[in-house]
């Protein structure tokens, strides 16, 4: 077993509006198969509509929101609802009173199929 603190940071990027990123992996840049962190949107938060660069799962852990994919079209999500994007689909992620989520993305990241 191995401890480590989760050092969280608020990037400084334009797709991003009042959320912070606590990464718990190396990025996919360093050859990881996954890259996993906790995005928190803070009230009034956003992610900004954006192609996916990998497949990516959100699945939210504390709080709700909005997501959209390709259509554009905002769907309410809350904790313990996730959704899946497929590489290269546009999307957002935005929280009128905040949210937590866990992050994934990977090449041949697929959603778990009951």
């Amino acid at each position: 077993m191995e401890r480590f603190a989760i050092a969280t940071f608020t990037p400084r990027q334009d797709l991003l509006e009042k959320v912070t990123i606590a990464p718990l992996t190396a990025p996919l840049q360093s050859e990881t198969p996954v890259q996993a962190a906790i995005f928190t949107l803070g009230a009034g938060g956003r992610i900004v509509r954006h192609p996916a660069t990998y497949p990516q799962i959100l699945a939210v852990l504390e709080g709700s929101g909005h997501v959209s994919g390709a259509d554009g079209v905002p769907q309410p999500i809350a904790a313990g609802e996730a959704v899946f994007w497929t590489a290269g689909e546009v999307h957002e992620t935005v929280s009128e009173q905040g949210l937590t989520a866990l992050v994934l993305e990977g090449d041949g990241l697929r959603p778990y199929a009951t």
